[in-house]
């Protein structure tokens, strides 16, 4: 779980944006995803999350929202992690996730997940990512 100094060391994240904190393994225990309604797609900086990796013949260049910054696309593929909640372990499986090494997080597009028929539920600072079978696979502060 984050603790409060946690969530405020993470400077220029917008208020559409929430906090997803998620243990892995002993040797990477702590990855960041944020869970984003102002990005149309699944952007992961962190290539170690890579099932699999296809590089593109030719980079694809996007824009930030923020001050209309360039980033470079090298390639995509799946990406693979382990969420923890309630005591119960998941794997979370993403496909066609767009890599993105110049990126200083993890993205998961809300929008693409609402598409998937993924329920979001928000409740106060606190967000709850459900299946179809309505079981919680995601919870972000």
């Amino acid at each position: 779980m984050c603790n409060e100094k946690g969530v405020k060391s993470l400077k220029g994240i917008s208020a559409e944006t929430l906090l997803v904190l998620y243990t892995g393994s002993n040797n990477k225990p702590n990855i960041i995803i944020l869970l984003d309604s102002g990005v149309n797609n699944y952007y992961f900086a962190d290539l170690s999350l890579f099932t699999s990796y296809t590089l593109f013949n030719q980079l694809l260049s996007g824009l930030t929202a923020k001050k209309g910054l360039m980033f470079k696309v090298v390639g995509k593929d799946n990406i693979k992690f382990q969420t923890n909640i309630n005591g119960v372990k998941r794997t979370i499986t993403i496909n066609n996730v767009l890599y993105t090494p110049g990126f200083r997080f993890n993205l998961i597009s809300m929008s693409k997940l609402s598409i998937k028929e993924v329920e979001a539920i928000f409740k106060g600072d606190k967000a709850i990512i459900k299946t179809q079978n309505r079981i919680e696979v995601i919870s972000a502060i």
